[in-house]
């Protein structure tokens, strides 16, 4: 009796070890990054995936910050939520443009693939602008916006922002791209001169994405954006959140408050001491912030 009783206690434990095992393995995988290349609209835009839950998108955007640029959201929020991100066409490891395209139109593919119906939004700076887009053209898709340090596409293809990219682009050919980075972390609304890990990061994202500045940021001069996107504010119907740091250029505060008015159901938050690349520059007020935005 004795006997057999060890030999219940050992099947049990040998059962529950199993089912531990393979609770934790099934866990791991549903935590593990799944990396892809979606080919749409006649080019390959690069993405990856981590958690499980209602989809949240980040875009890349601020400069020509990659993907990377959501490192900390991409972990965070993948407790909660299944989160992309990706590389929009033009910069980190999606195809170079080679002709007039959309951003926005490039996002409808991509989470289409994907199966995804519904979606949080999120974007910084240009990253918004092509948020803002996508919301205009797919109300159908967008539950909660967030636009940081927002702009939109039309300040992005404006004269004077064009000429400053041929310009930071002719500087890359004469003083080297290093030269360019450090007048850009220089600048002191971009990051504080004390968040010494992410302005590495951004040195290395720009280091990395090089040939961007080599050859005339073509991801922003051979985008062709929604026509006159200020006048489709409000027929924005998703719930809005912007966020901005007090420490941004003032130009952009024009901005905000330019795309406050024409969404009325639009919620700001300012983050004390935030600059423009407010994840990098302030992520826990950051986080919080959209967070208790999408909890309500």
């Amino acid at each position: 009796m004795l006997r057999l009783f060890d030999v219940l206690i050992s099947n049990q434990i040998r059962v529950l070890l199993l089912t531990v095992i393979v609770a934790s393995f099934i866990n791991a995988a549903t935590q593990s990054v799944m990396q892809g290349t979606a080919h749409v609209n006649g080019t390959s835009i690069y993405y990856e995936q981590k958690g499980r839950g209602f989809p949240i998108v980040f875009i890349s955007g601020g400069g020509i910050l990659d993907r990377r640029g959501w490192d900390q959201q991409f972990e965070l929020f993948s407790k909660q939520y299944r989160v992309i991100r990706y590389d929009v066409r033009g910069i980190g490891k999606s195809a170079r443009p080679e002709g007039t395209f959309s951003h926005s139109k490039d996002l409808y593919e991509l989470l289409t693939s994907l199966k995804v119906r519904r979606a949080h939004v999120v974007g910084l700076s240009v990253g918004a602008a092509i948020a803002i887009d996508f919301a205009i053209e797919h109300p159908e898709i967008v539950d909660g916006l967030i636009l940081a340090s927002p702009g939109l596409s039309s300040d992005s293809k404006s004269e004077a922002n064009m000429q400053s990219l041929t310009a930071i682009a002719g500087l890359v050919k004469t003083n080297g791209i290093e030269h360019v980075i450090q007048l850009t972390l220089d600048a002191p609304f971009v990051l504080s001169k004390e968040n010494k890990i992410a302005r590495e990061k951004v040195r290395q994202i720009y280091l990395d994405n090089k040939d961007i500045f080599e050859a005339g940021f073509p991801l922003y001069s051979l985008w062709q954006p929604v026509n006159e996107p200020g006048d489709k504010l409000p027929t924005i119907r998703a719930r809005v959140l912007i966020i901005r740091g007090d420490s941004d250029n003032a130009a952009y505060a024009v901005m905000t408050d330019k795309i406050q008015r024409g969404i009325s159901q639009a919620k700001t938050v300012v983050i004390p001491g935030g600059t423009h690349f407010l994840n990098l520059e302030k992520p826990s007020e950051f986080n919080q912030a959209v967070l208790a935005f999408l909890g309500h």
